[in-house]
């Protein structure tokens, strides 16, 4: 689908939902992320001349690999290794290394990949123009696309309805706000969602903006009701406030679950709403 002037948006298998991303191609140049499905990035590898990624998640770049058989370039946020073990180590602890990389292998067809590097305002590409705008906070190498001025290729920020994800030792709450209120401020009419339909018109994309950046205070008002009672980090994980279902991977989901809502936890102690007594949460 022509979204724009030579900007096609390319939905990912199964929607673009999670194991998989939504891809854009532009100009026939440069293909934006690559996890839209192995079979797909090889049929369109060979239509365009290079790949940039947004970030290393592998649901973003597991077809990166494609593009080093077929000898074409593939850009990466720099500072960050791209073999699988780096990307365990960043994602996970060391009790699920082997199963992460197991899980990823299979459902999303990753595998180790070299990249060059590119930086915070580095262009992508000069025509159409493509800037890379840093935007931590879900990880530490998130960067979003801005493409001709109009056009956000919005990476993690995308604006599901569950709301943004920050599960990593890395990921930073705060971080993450600065990223989106950032993102906010591009003067830009159309907004690619890597796991959701594009949205158009300004007005249109500022209100989901806002709706997904409202999330992070509805979850702080959920564990404060939760704390009424002190409880502790494992017992909030059970309860799951913010997943509340984990069809696969429940222990993987735990772990990360466990990261988001610590950092919820720091944060509301920081605010003065929440203490920890003996090993357990309770709110003020």
């Amino acid at each position: 689908m022509e979204i724009g002037k030579g900007v096609f948006f390319v939905m990912g298998k199964h929607k673009g939902k999670f194991p998989f991303s939504n891809s854009l191609i532009v100009k026939h140049k440069v293909m934006l992320d690559l996890g839209c499905g192995i079979e797909t990035v090889k049929d369109l590898a060979d239509k365009v001349e290079f790949a940039a990624l947004t970030h290393t998640h592998p649901d973003h770049c597991s077809g990166a690999w494609v593009f080093n058989f077929k000898n074409k370039r593939v850009l990466s946020p720099k500072g960050y290794k791209t073999e699988l073990e780096s990307l365990a180590n960043r994602f996970v602890n060391e009790k699920l290394k082997e199963r992460w990389k197991n899980f990823v292998t299979n459902t999303m067809g990753i595998r180790d990949f070299n990249a060059e590097c590119y930086s915070d305002g580095d262009l992508i590409l000069k025509e159409p123009e493509i800037v890379a705008i840093h935007t931590p906070g879900h990880t530490a190498d998130m960067h979003v696309f801005y493409i001709d001025g109009r056009i956000i290729f919005g990476s993690d920020i995308d604006l599901t309805a569950f709301g943004p994800w920050y599960g990593h030792e890395e990921s930073c709450i705060k971080e993450f706000v600065k990223s989106i209120e950032k993102v906010m401020e591009l003067d830009a009419s159309i907004f690619v969602s890597e796991h959701e339909e594009p949205v158009f018109g300004r007005e249109n994309v500022i209100e989901r903006l806002q709706m997904y950046l409202d999330v992070f205070e509805r979850r702080n008002e959920i564990l404060i009701k939760l704390l009424d009672e002190p409880r502790s980090l494992n017992e909030l994980v059970k309860l799951s406030p913010f997943y509340m279902k984990k069809p696969y991977e429940k222990e993987m989901l735990d772990y990360w679950e466990s990261q988001m809502i610590e950092k919820h936890l720091e944060l509301l102690i920081e605010r003065g709403q929440v203490v920890k007594v003996d090993g357990k949460y309770v709110s003020l």
